[in-house]
């Protein structure tokens, strides 16, 4: 069943981002901060340490957005690593495969999600999404860590 006020505050979110004219990029790095929040913050206790330990590099890598959009061999490379290990964890451990899925996104590109057309103007709710089916009372951190992101870089904003 969909919440519509969730819904609703993804939509007032999705609408912040746009007028603040975030790009992209940018939306995918704060994305990828959000979850190395997670993991350091310690939130993500259904999943061992070591497996988030595996993560972290890939996660780090992709806050480091210009080889990301650079470099599609790398890109691909580390998507392709990522999917191995999801694909083997995909039954036994099901949040775990999940988190993967939440980092795959971290290695979305604008022209990716532009040739995927979703009808989305931004992956925001969808990045929820994938995360919520880890951590489902997740939505308001998640949407003040946006918020506090836009009101902090101000420089995205087309108001003078």
């Amino acid at each position: 069943m969909i919440d519509s006020l969730e819904v609703q505050e993804f939509d007032y979110l999705e609408q912040a981002l746009l007028e603040a004219s975030v790009p992209f990029s940018e939306i995918t790095r704060q994305y990828a901060r959000y979850l190395l929040s997670l993991i350091d913050g310690g939130v993500l206790a259904s999943i061992s340490t070591p497996k988030l330990k595996v993560l972290i590099p890939y996660i780090e890598k992709s806050i480091q957005r210009e080889p990301i959009e650079s470099d599609g061999d790398l890109r691909r490379r580390l998507v392709l690593e990522l999917w191995t290990v999801e694909q083997q964890h995909r039954k036994s451990d099901e949040d775990f495969a999940n988190l993967i899925r939440c980092v795959l996104f971290c290695f979305a590109t604008e022209e990716c999600w532009i040739e995927e057309g979703t009808g989305d103007a931004t992956p925001i709710y969808l990045y929820f999404l994938t995360l919520k089916k880890i951590l489902p009372g997740t939505r308001k951190a998640f949407i003040r860590s946006f918020q506090g992101f836009i009101a902090a870089n101000g420089k995205y904003t087309l108001h003078e």
